[in-house]
């Protein structure tokens, strides 16, 4: 029986111990740098800020038989006996973004407000440990845009009428994240949320139902993020592509968010 040993913290790496745990060896220890960020501009309110994640996963005596033959490819955490991972705050980093110092807030957390960001500009991560090792990423800020479809105070009726939502284009955007939710905390109503290339969509009837396919009516939210950089697909695709982030895995991207819109359903 082959074990595995030591600390790795490239997606390369990854991969092979995938291969090491398919070809049915045991795995003693394991561990890499984890890296979750984001630079976001919000108009309502305004809003421009960085937020870092860093951590230092390790994986512990894995069998074959653990995770291999139950795996879930939605699944974003690794769950107990299946893919047993521990994560570490690492909060003895330097974090920079462009030129510009991303304070730390809490061990494993680097916080910055109030940032002057540029439409369609690049910004560069790059992340400092005390012991050598360096985090680095890149991505760039979309273009604003907004929508225009449905406008402030359309009324929609649940049973008859399909909600499409339409966006203007948002240079450097590679994707759009769509989500409708009840403007009233304490409601049934499911909601909805989906990804897009393009710039509309269809949202299904669902959103508007509670849990036993009862249409709620009330007020709802729509809001539509532009992104670039990368995207989580689940916790399986991270950890086989390994993201867009070098010296570590993870995912680093930028976001803009369009100015939310308040419609009536009923």
């Amino acid at each position: 029986m082959m074990r595995l040993t030591g600390r790795k913290n490239c997606p390369a790496a990854l991969l092979a111990l995938g291969l090491v745990l398919a070809a049915g060896c045991e795995v003693d220890k394991y561990s890499t740098l984890v890296v979750t960020g984001q630079v976001a501009k919000t108009l309502s309110p305004e809003s421009n800020t960085a937020s870092i994640l860093l951590g230092e996963a390790t994986v512990q005596n894995i069998q074959q038989g653990d995770w291999l033959n139950t795996p879930d490819p939605t699944d974003t955490s690794f769950g107990t006996n299946i893919f047993p991972a521990t994560i570490t705050p690492v909060g003895n980093a330097t974090a920079k973004l462009n030129s510009t110092n991303v304070a730390k807030r809490l061990p494993g957390i680097y916080f910055e407000p109030a940032l002057s960001l540029e439409y369609k500009a690049r910004y560069e991560l790059e992340m400092k440990l005390d012991d050598g090792r360096r985090v680095t990423a890149y991505a760039f800020l979309p273009d604003s845009f907004s929508v225009v479809a449905p406008r402030p105070g359309d009324s929609l009726d649940i049973e008859s009428e399909t909600l499409r939502v339409v966006w203007t284009k948002s240079d450097s955007a590679r994707r759009y994240v769509v989500g409708i939710t009840p403007a009233d905390s304490g409601s049934t109503a499911l909601g909805w949320s989906g990804s897009r290339t393009d710039t509309f969509c269809i949202v299904p009837a669902a959103a508007f139902k509670d849990t036993n396919g009862v249409a709620v009516p009330g007020n709802y939210i729509v809001n539509v993020t532009a992104l670039n950089g990368g995207w989580k697909k689940g916790g399986l695709d991270l950890l086989f592509a390994g993201g867009n982030v070098s010296g570590a895995v993870g995912l680093f991207g930028c976001a803009v968010y369009a100015r939310p819109v308040a419609f009536i359903a009923r």
